[in-house]
């Protein structure tokens, strides 16, 4: 039986191990083929001696590529001859306070390259192997050609793979025709094709027939669609020894704090209904499919037994809905999580984020993308400004750390909207700030690329960080390229009206990140008073008591309420004593004033956060 290598190379971020990889092996002992995962993003990571350096250019998208592009190309490539760090100066990397330190990085990484992949090659036993894929995701594409290129060269019978997200449609088979040295590329979900295709190549057939394999035969390539989807249940647990042993041979020090990666769906659900106008993350398929959850539960409980670890990260696009009432509980119950990280939209309600936080949430990434209604509805977000805040505020109140952008730039949008959120901004500056304030990348397969024409982009070519990357013609660029550089109308203003937004969103990170960050708080001193503290800049006092009506209705907005429901709450409490609905509409237009509430159209929602609940309490939410 040919025994297989699944590579994760540099800039893999070292803090989480591979699921695809971990799912793959599992896959491949199911199927009787010896495998084995070598994390060299972990052995790079320790090689440069560079930790801190090297998540921060992992975490950013495209940027780590150019570090083995000698190694890859040789004499042909070099810094001078194809541009002064344009991957650098580009939209990739917003921040210009960390440019300076992400360079010097890149230069001592770059040193580092050639040392490394030979170190590789004469230290690693991959004689062993006759197959050998790599995965690929994002900034992984140059460094696994680069050590594919020198496998190849030393022993050219065995078959280099490639699968990943830069692998899809277009880009794969560009993979194929550029870099000759490459045997196979799988195109789309590889749970089923890349087995199969290895049991064929053990009986000495090419994988001929194998849907989701691209293949080099002679001088012609066979392009055979994408791989089909497997049903969820029927996936065995992922193996995640190889990423634990790297851990504890390379990067000891993370070993405590060690999660496992787990895949519960795939697809989006709400992509299914309305596509977001930027996401082009599961290709041209956003067909939505989740395992039980009983097999979800089953499968946390007991690889984190195995693994000594009570972390887990959720590589799902989105989360399903239907956990909230199945999986959710159970955990909750179980208690037997220390961090749990996820993905879903923002439009939750109070019990749903309190569920979140008790089930093991800590950290959250909820999609929130803009605080502006007709921002949201251009994304095709499904939510609105009123959902977004009022989650952070519950995200606030029941300890979870949301990490978030507010994205700008998009073809044909209103630089009002802009205005607004930098108004807005003062009035929440209590509330988690966005990570980032990040132009929109227009990537391959989502709607701003797919419904171009309609969109008013013209000139649409790759990305200009791919020509410091590769020595290729535009041509071959733009089959290879995720990332894209476009023209449209308006493009020349942006900056214009989004300064002010950037000025606010720093100011209000700054704040944050201080000793003493700014508070607004609420609490409920009886049924008909409520007591505000207030520390933001823009307060109008520390403290404020409210009364009557008043104090009923600031309490009934913790969530977004018409003003119509807002009046019969209250007639029903106060009776005789309310004092009529054009009272009640000053006293709260006058919140709105103050900053204490914010309205659209006829919605109202207080931006008071309540005191943090005791999770073991009851779950009244009145």
């Amino acid at each position: 039986m040919k025994r297989v290598l699944l590579v994760s190379m540099p800039f893999a971020s070292v803090r989480y191990p591979s699921a695809a990889l971990s799912q793959l092996k599992a896959l491949l002992h199911e199927r009787g083929i010896p495998c084995d995962v070598a994390y060299l993003n972990v052995l790079f990571h320790a090689f440069s001696n560079l930790p801190n350096i090297y998540e921060g250019i992992a975490d950013l998208i495209m940027v780590g590529e150019r570090v083995f592009g000698e190694v890859l190309f040789g004499g042909q490539w070099s810094l001078s001859s194809l541009g002064e760090m344009e991957a650098i100066d580009s939209p990739l990397l917003p921040d210009q306070r960390h440019r300076k330190g992400i360079r010097d990085g890149l230069a001592a990484f770059s040193a580092l390259a050639g040392p490394f992949a030979r170190k590789c090659l004469e230290s690693l036993p991959l004689h062993r192997y006759d197959v050998i894929g790599f995965t690929s995701v994002y900034s992984q594409q140059v460094a696994s050609l680069a050590l594919a290129r020198l496998i190849k060269d030393r022993w050219p019978d065995k078959i280099i793979a490639f699968g990943g997200a830069n692998c899809f449609e277009e880009m794969g088979q560009a993979l194929l025709r550029l870099f000759p040295f490459v045997d196979w590329v799988f195109n789309g979900q590889a749970d089923l094709s890349f087995p199969e295709a290895v049991l064929r190549w053990s009986e000495g057939e090419p994988p001929r027939g194998v849907a989701g394999v691209a293949y080099r035969f002679g001088d012609q390539i066979a392009e055979q669609g994408a791989g089909p989807s497997p049903e969820m249940d029927s996936l065995p647990y992922p193996d995640f020894d190889d990423y634990f042993r790297a851990l504890q041979k390379w990067a000891p020090d993370y070993l405590d704090c060690a999660p496992i990666s787990l895949e519960l769906s795939r697809g989006c659900w709400w992509g299914n209904k309305s596509q977001c106008t930027f996401c082009g993350l599961n290709c041209r398929s956003v067909d939505f499919r989740s395992k039980s959850a009983r097999r979800a539960e089953s499968e946390i409980r007991q690889l984190t037994e195995r693994y000594a670890t009570g972390r887990v990260i959720l590589t799902d696009s989105i989360l399903n809905m239907k956990f909230f009432k199945t999986l959710f509980p159970d955990l909750a119950e179980w208690g037997g999580l220390e961090e749990l990280f996820l993905e879903a939209k923002a439009n939750l309600n109070r019990e749903q984020v309190h569920l979140l936080k008790s089930s093991g949430v800590t950290h959250f990434q909820p999609g929130i993308e803009s605080l502006d209604t007709e921002m949201l509805s251009y994304m095709r977000k499904g939510t609105t400004l009123l959902q977004n805040v009022q989650f952070l505020k519950w995200a606030k109140e029941f300890g979870l750390y949301p990490t978030w952008n507010l994205l700008y730039g998009f073809p044909g949008e209103n630089p009002e909207a802009y205005r607004r959120m930098a108004d807005l901004v003062p009035s929440i500056v209590h509330l988690c700030p966005p990570m980032d304030l990040s132009p929109v990348l227009f990537v391959r397969f989502s709607p701003l690329i797919e419904e171009s024409r309609q969109r008013g982009l013209f000139n649409i070519r790759a990305h200009s960080g791919y020509r410091s990357i590769y020595p290729f013609d535009p041509e071959d660029l733009d089959e290879l390229a995720y990332f894209f550089d476009c023209d449209f109308e308006g493009q020349d203003r942006i900056d214009s009206y989004i300064d002010p937004l950037r000025i606010q969103v720093l100011a209000w990170k700054d704040a944050w990140n201080k000793k003493g960050a700014a508070e607004l708080s609420c609490e409920r001193l009886h049924e008909d008073k409520v007591l505000i503290h207030d520390t933001r800049p823009c307060r109008a006092s520390h403290h404020e008591e409210m009364n009557g009506e008043l104090a009923v209705a600031y309490w009934a907005c913790d969530a977004a309420r018409s003003f119509e429901s807002l009046s019969r709450e209250t007639k029903q409490q106060k009776g005789k004593d309310y004092c009529g609905d054009a009272s009640l509409r000053r006293g709260l237009d006058d919140f709105v004033t103050r900053r204490l509430m914010i309205r659209e159209k006829d919605r109202y929602l207080s931006l008071a956060v309540r005191p943090r609940l005791d999770l073991e309490a009851s779950e009244d939410w009145s």
